[in-house]
């Protein structure tokens, strides 16, 4: 008897484990979802996509907020964006003082994290203190979260013929800067516009806006690491020093397969700009696209179409996938 019930627990487990899964999956993609229909609110009131990285504006060090920052009020996070300091502030807290440094330590919004995910949702911070600049002090350790889903900047090659770079592009000790994705960069050198949906040629059907970054990259020793486009200064709240030639926060410039665990470069930590599409469900990722939509794609998926996909305006067809 106790041999018969071994057998069916061992029978059972694999379909309840099955269950669960399919569970956290369709919740992550529920989160997906609602940060999608949250751009599409956002782009209602401004006539415009959030921008994926801000240049800094007026100085050097004023950097500015992510593109999740800025979509709060759209999933019911008013509240904590009514609350923000958007002037004179560091939202990195590296270089100024950091106005914004209590409100980040208590804000926790759990459409950020993928249920999957077995990495910590937060990182812990010492902002900088200013003595000079007055109210509100800045507590001298912060907790932040994290966030499991990055915004596509740009793809690393042209999604035309996949060897070549998009134009324009930047060169940079973080890897490549490119602007052709939903979340693109804003301002900079060449001071661009914020996306809308007039500039997305190939169809918000047919554009990822967001995806999964919700497993650990694993080196060829089985070491596991964090390498989260968030996973830095300022966590989900900052987009980095942005411009041209910076490192950026919460969006990638897509160079690899999803759930890639070979040879990289500038792929980890998060202010590098080719972190990794990945997941963790098995086979593959799920990715918001920007008509509001969200799939779940194989890691075997053709890379031209991955590409495609990830690019706002190649159009090129796309196929099954």
């Amino acid at each position: 008897m106790i041999a018969i019930i071994g057998i069916l627990i061992a029978l059972l487990l694999p379909a309840v484990q099955a269950a669960r899964e399919a569970a956290r999956r369709s919740q992550c993609s529920n989160q997906l979802k609602q940060l999608a229909l949250a751009m599409h609110n956002y782009e209602s009131t401004y006539k415009c996509l959030p921008p994926g990285v801000m240049a800094p504006f007026p100085t050097w060090v004023d950097k500015k907020c992510s593109w999740i920052f800025r979509i709060l009020p759209y999933i019911e996070q008013s509240a904590s964006y009514d609350q923000a300091t958007w002037v004179g502030t560091d939202w990195t807290g590296q270089d100024q003082i950091d106005r914004n440094a209590w409100l980040k330590t208590q804000l926790r919004v759990g459409t950020l994290t993928c249920p999957s995910n077995s990495m910590t949702s937060l990182r812990t911070e010492s902002p900088r203190s200013d003595t000079q600049a007055g109210p509100p002090t800045v507590p001298s350790s912060i907790q932040v979260q994290l966030s499991d889903y990055a915004g596509i900047a740009g793809t690393y090659f042209n999604p035309g013929d996949i060897t070549s770079s998009p134009e324009p592009n930047a060169e940079t000790s973080y890897g490549r800067a490119t602007f052709n994705g939903v979340l693109a960069s804003v301002g900079g050198s060449r001071q661009r516009d914020p996306i809308t949906f007039a500039t997305i040629p190939d169809g918000t059907s047919n554009t990822v806006c967001i995806a999964e970054e919700s497993s650990p990259y694993i080196e060829a020793n089985g070491t596991e690491r964090d390498c989260r486009a968030s996973n830095h200064a300022g966590g989900a709240w900052a987009c980095g020093n942005g411009g041209d030639s910076g490192w950026w926060l919460n969006v990638t410039v897509v160079r690899y397969p999803i759930n890639w665990n070979g040879e990289v470069a500038n792929h980890c930590p998060g202010y590098q700009k080719h972190t990794i599409i990945r997941s963790a469900h098995p086979g593959g990722a799920q990715v918001a696209l920007t008509d509001g939509s969200v799939r779940f794609v194989s890691e075997t998926m053709d890379f031209t179409t991955f590409m495609r996909l990830c690019g706002r305006n190649d159009r090129q067809p796309i196929g099954d996938y």
